[in-house]
Formats: structure tokens, C-alpha cells, sequence
């Protein structure tokens, strides 16, 4: 059986924590920052912990997350 291949994408939108907590990261901070307050773009650097019922499904994407 083949290597199971992880989900690029999900790699850069999702972070397991040690914890086994999954987090992601508010979008709209790459550009287009001209009209935004200091305030609004450094909170949006910020990740936030997802819903307990998303963590299977974004695991699955990760291949550190299949056991």
C-alpha cells in the first residue's frame, strides 16, 4: 500500500497542539492592510482553537493525525 500523502493545504491552515487541540488561524492579514487599525491586524494574527466536533475531520487531512 502506498505512503498516506498529508494535505498540503491543510498544513498551512491547521496546527494540531501537543495537547492534541486543533487550531487555525483568522484569515485577511497577508494584504490589502492599508484601511485597518494596528489593533484589527495584529488580532488577526491570532489563532483560535476549532469546535471539538471539526478536530476528526481536520485530523484526517494531517497525516501526524491518523492513528
Amino acid at each position: 500500500m502506498p505512503k498516506m500523502k498529508t494535505k498540503k493545504s491543510m498544513t498551512r491552515r491547521v496546527k494540531v497542539t501537543a495537547t492534541g487541540k486543533v487550531m487555525a488561524f483568522k484569515s485577511g492579514k497577508r494584504h490589502q492592510n492599508t484601511g485597518k487599525s494596528g489593533a484589527e491586524i495584529s488580532g488577526k494574527g491570532k489563532g483560535f482553537v476549532l469546535a471539538k466536533s471539526e478536530w476528526a475531520r481536520m485530523k484526517l487531512g494531517l497525516v501526524t493525525g491518523r492513528k
